[in-house]
C-alpha cells in the first residue's frame, strides 16, 4: 500500500499494511531545508516544494498545507504582517465594529489575500504526488475566521453579552468557510481539515460551543458533502473530551486529538464512530525531545492504538526548529 491508500483505508474504518503517518507539519519542514517562512508563505511554488521534498525525505503517508490562521482574515481586508521568517499575523480586524459585516459580504474571499497562492500550492502537491500521498488542505472553521475577523478576545465577551451578534457573524464565517473549500476541492485536495482552536474546551464552555457553534459545524459538513468532499476534519486543541460528541455528531470523518487527551480514552469515547488522528506533545514530545524517545513515544502510541481508526501525528503543530532527526524518528 502507498500512503494515500493507507489513510484512505484507516477513514473507511479498513485495516492497512502499517500504521499510517500523517503528522501535522508544515512550517517546521521549511526550517529544515533552510526556507525562511516569508518564502514560504508568499510563493505556492516555494511552498508547494517544501512540502513536497518533506514528503520525500520523512516518507509521510499524509501531508498537511496551510495558510496559517491569517488566510481568510486576510482575504476579507484583514491588514497582515508578514514576518521575514515567521507565520502572516492580523494587526486589523475588519469586524472590529460588527456593524462593517454587511460590506465584508461583498468580498470574494476564495480570490482575494493570499488564497488564490495557497490553492495554487495545493494544486501543485496534488498534481506531483497526489497519487501517492493523502493531501490534506487546512482551512479555518466559522468561530476561528470570526475571532481574526473581530479578535478573539472581543468574540469570547460577545459568546456571552451578544450571543445572537456572534451567530449573526458565525452564519457569515460559515459561509466564507464553505467558499474556501470549494477552492481546495477545486485544487484536487483529497480531504479538508478546519482549525478551530478557539472551540476548545480552554477557550469556551461545551454549553457555548453547543448552542452557539455546534450548528454551525453540521451545516459546514453537510454542505461540503453536497459538494463531494471526501473527508471533512475538525482539529479543536486542548482536552477535547467534554465536547467529543459533540464533535462526532457535526458529521466530521477525521478529530485530532491533542496531547492532553490520552488515546486510550479517546478511542474508547469514539467508540470506531470516526477516524482519529494523534497525538504527541509536539514540544515535548518531538521539539525538545531526542530521535531515540520519539521513537519510542511513537512505539507506545502505536500500541495503544494497533487495529483502531487511528493515524499517527503530533496533536497540534510541530513548531520549527524540531530536528530532521527527530522528524524521521516518528517512522516507527
Amino acid at each position: 500500500m502507498n500512503g494515500k491508500a493507507r489513510i484512505q483505508s484507516i477513514l473507511n474504518g479498513e485495516r492497512c499494511d502499517v500504521p499510517p503517518l500523517m503528522p501535522i507539519v508544515h512550517t517546521a519542514l521549511a526550517r529544515v531545508q533552510a526556507v525562511l517562512l516569508g518564502r514560504y508563505f508568499t510563493d505556492a511554488c516555494v511552498m508547494a516544494d517544501v512540502i513536497m521534498s518533506g514528503y520525500r525525505e520523512f516518507g509521510f503517508d499524509g501531508v498537511q498545507l496551510t495558510m496559517g490562521v491569517a488566510g481568510e482574515a486576510e482575504a476579507l481586508g484583514a491588514d497582515v504582517e508578514q514576518p521575514p521568517d515567521g507565520a502572516p499575523l492580523v494587526k486589523s480586524h475588519p469586524l472590529r465594529d460588527p456593524a462593517c459585516l454587511d460590506r465584508l459580504r461583498e468580498c470574494d474571499v476564495a480570490g482575494g489575500g493570499r488564497m488564490p497562492l495557497y490553492h495554487e500550492a495545493v494544486a501543485r502537491v496534488v498534481e506531483q504526488i497526489g497519487n501517492e500521498v493523502f493531501v490534506l488542505s487546512t482551512l479555518r472553521g466559522p468561530l476561528n475566521i470570526a475571532s481574526q475577523l473581530r479578535g478573539v478576545e472581543d468574540v469570547l465577551i460577545d459568546m456571552i453579552d451578544d450571543p445572537e451578534g456572534v451567530e449573526r457573524i458565525l452564519d457569515f464565517t460559515t459561509d466564507v468557510a464553505i467558499q474556501c473549500s470549494r477552492a481546495s476541492l477545486a485544487a484536487g485536495a483529497h480531504g479538508l481539515m478546519f482549525g478551530e482552536a478557539t472551540c476548545s474546551p480552554n477557550f469556551i464552555s461545551p454549553a457555548m460551543y453547543r448552542q452557539i457553534v455546534h450548528p454551525r459545524h453540521v451545516r459546514l459538513v453537510a454542505e461540503l458533502r453536497r459538494m463531494g468532499v471526501q473527508c471533512v476534519g475538525l482539529h479543536v486543541c486542548g482536552n477535547i473530551l467534554p465536547i467529543l460528541d459533540d464533535l462526532i455528531a457535526t458529521g466530521a470523518d477525521l478529530l485530532d486529538v491533542d496531547y492532553q487527551v490520552p488515546a486510550s480514552q479517546a478511542l474508547e469515547r469514539a467508540a470506531g464512530r470516526v477516524t482519529l488522528r494523534g497525538n504527541l506533545d509536539p514540544v515535548g514530545d518531538l521539539f525538545k525531545a531526542t530521535p531515540e524517545s520519539v521513537r519510542e513515544k511513537t512505539r507506545s502510541l502505536v500500541g495503544q492504538t494497533a487495529g483502531q481508526r487511528w493515524i499517527l501525528s503530533s496533536g497540534c503543530d510541530i513548531p520549527p526548529g524540531t530536528s530532521r532527526e527527530n522528524l524521521a524518528a516518528l517512522r516507527p
